[in-house]
């Protein structure tokens, strides 16, 4: 995959993964988990966000976008979604960094590219975080702390 492919990839990864995490953030409102809804739909703002950016660079680079978005599964079991997420952010981390070599002569997009890894990487320890805090305290438990005022 060449660079212009894998950037074209990103972004219709990460418009596929912003819807997902709006529908799950709509269903976990629905349900009165706001806490968590609004954190899954931080996650959606920042990763439409994201694809943006790289469609905007690929119009610095003389390149038109493309239209697509990945497919993702709508998830209704709270442990399940983040469980998803978890696995998810654990693929696409190590296939990030090892696209960054591809960059070396572009560092404009090395550097954009390297801000999303650190993102990703901040959500997969939150993710993390919070499937140890279900195991800790139980889902019942961790449901209750999700809850909104």
């Amino acid at each position: 995959m060449d660079k212009i492919e894998l950037l074209k990839t990103f972004a219709k990864g990460w418009f596929g993964n912003s819807q997902q995490h709006s529908i799950h953030a709509q269903l976990l409102k629905a349900r009165g988990l706001t806490k968590l809804a609004d954190k899954i739909m931080a996650e959606s703002e920042e990763e439409w966000n994201e694809a943006k950016k790289v469609n905007a660079r690929l119009i610095e680079m003389g390149v038109t976008p493309v239209v697509e978005i990945e497919q993702y599964p709508v998830i209704t079991d709270v442990k399940e979604m983040l469980e998803y997420d978890c696995k998810d952010a654990a693929e696409a981390l190590p296939m990030m960094s090892k696209s960054l070599a591809m960059f070396d002569d572009d560092y404009v997009t090395k550097e954009m590219i390297q801000k999303f890894i650190i993102d990703e990487q901040e959500h997969y320890n939150w993710v993390k975080a919070h499937l140890c805090i279900i195991e800790q305290i139980g889902m019942e438990n961790y449901l209750i702390e999700q809850l909104g005022e």
